[in-house]
């Protein structure tokens, strides 16, 4: 099962957030960095302009903020949960997919 989908019907919410904001932050980034070294005509610009957009980069800071509210309300244990989560979902692509990345600590 889907690492972010265990953790969306498992964990409380400040857990979820801390498993969404790497996916959200990391893309943003990737989209930003590729945006700025493409060579056009580009076969994939239109994923590269989505996530080098504005409309991401806000998403990314309203998905931070959240996250940092919730954390500061929390408790030191369910505060190292939402690290562990982010942690884990920081994990690349191509090893996070599979069964041992989601079974098995990073």
């Amino acid at each position: 099962m889907c690492y972010l989908l265990a953790t969306a019907y498992a964990e409380p919410y400040e857990v979820v957030l801390g498993a969404l904001l790497p996916c959200f932050w990391i893309y943003a980034e990737v989209g930003r960095d590729i945006h700025a070294r493409a060579a056009k005509p580009n076969p994939y610009q239109a994923w590269i302009d989505t996530y080098a957009g504005e409309e991401v980069q806000e998403a990314v800071e309203a998905l931070t903020e959240a996250t940092d509210e919730v954390a500061q309300a929390a408790s030191p244990a369910l505060r190292e949960r939402m690290h562990e989560a982010f942690t884990r979902a920081t994990v690349p692509p191509g090893v996070f997919w599979t069964q041992d990345a989601v079974t098995q600590p990073p």
